[in-house]
C-alpha cells in the first residue's frame, strides 16, 4: 500500500531511488523493496521518506488506491469533492507499528473545485497505547482534539495534561506533543488539523 504512493511521490519530484536513499540513509535496495511492496517500512522510515519527498505522511499511509472513497450512487455520499462524507466512506489509515486506527472524515476538494482548508480525523487508541511512537510537532498547522470516549494523558513540550471524556485541547504548530490512552477502554478522539494534509 505504501509503496505505490512513495513511488508516485518520488516520480512527481523527479528523484531517483539513489537520491531518496542518500537523503534518508537507507540503501537503494531497501527503498526499492518498499516501493514494490516487498518490505513494509517502519514508521521512522515513512517519516524520513515523506520529509525527503516533501509530501504528507498522512497521504502516504491513507488506505485504498485512490485519495478518497468513491461517490455513492445518490450523488451526495462522500466523493473527494463533496460537502458530505458518509460514515462508511471515511478514508482509513494504517500506521505501521502502532495499534491506532485513523479515518479521515473531511473531503479534500469541495464541489465547486475549491480545496478544503481543514482535515478532520477520527482516532481510536487502544488502552495503554500512545497515538504515535515519539513526541512529534507539526511545523505548518495547528491541531485541535476533542475526547469523545476514554481518558488520555497528553504531553506537550514540558507539560503533562490529563484529558477527560468531553474535554478538548489545542496544540499550536511547532509544539512537541504525544498522547496516550490511560483508560481501560478504547479512546475515541476527533482531531482537526488547520490545513489540508492529504
Amino acid at each position: 500500500m505504501y509503496g505505490n504512493r512513495i513511488r508516485e511521490a518520488r516520480k512527481k519530484k523527479g528523484m531517483t531511488l539513489k537520491q531518496v536513499a542518500d537523503a534518508t540513509g537507507y540503501t537503494i535496495g531497501h527503498i526499492s523493496q518498499i516501493e514494490r511492496n516487498l518490505k513494509s517500512p517502519s514508521l521512522s522510515a515513512l517519516r524520513k521518506i515523506a520529509a525527503c519527498l516533501e509530501c504528507s505522511e498522512v497521504w502516504l499511509i491513507m488506505g485504498g488506491s485512490d485519495d478518497a472513497p468513491l461517490a455513492q450512487a445518490d450523488g451526495e455520499g462522500g466523493s473527494r469533492e463533496s460537502f458530505l462524507i458518509r460514515k462508511e466512506n471515511r478514508i482509513p489509515m494504517k500506521i505501521p507499528e502502532i495499534d491506532v486506527s485513523y479515518s479521515i472524515f473531511t473531503p479534500s476538494r469541495l464541489p465547486d473545485g475549491r480545496e478544503a482548508k481543514i482535515t478532520g480525523l477520527m482516532v481510536r487508541v487502544q488502552p495503554g497505547h500512545w497515538v504515535t511512537e515519539r513526541m512529534i510537532s507539526h511545523s505548518t498547522y495547528d491541531e485541535s482534539l476533542l475526547l469523545l470516549k476514554g481518558e488520555m494523558e497528553l504531553h506537550m513540550d514540558n507539560s503533562v495534561y490529563t484529558i477527560h471524556e468531553g474535554d478538548s485541547f489545542y496544540i499550536p504548530s511547532g509544539s512537541l506533543h504525544n498522547y496516550m490512552n490511560r483508560s481501560k477502554e478504547e479512546a475515541v478522539i476527533v482531531v482537526y488539523f488547520s490545513q489540508l494534509v492529504y
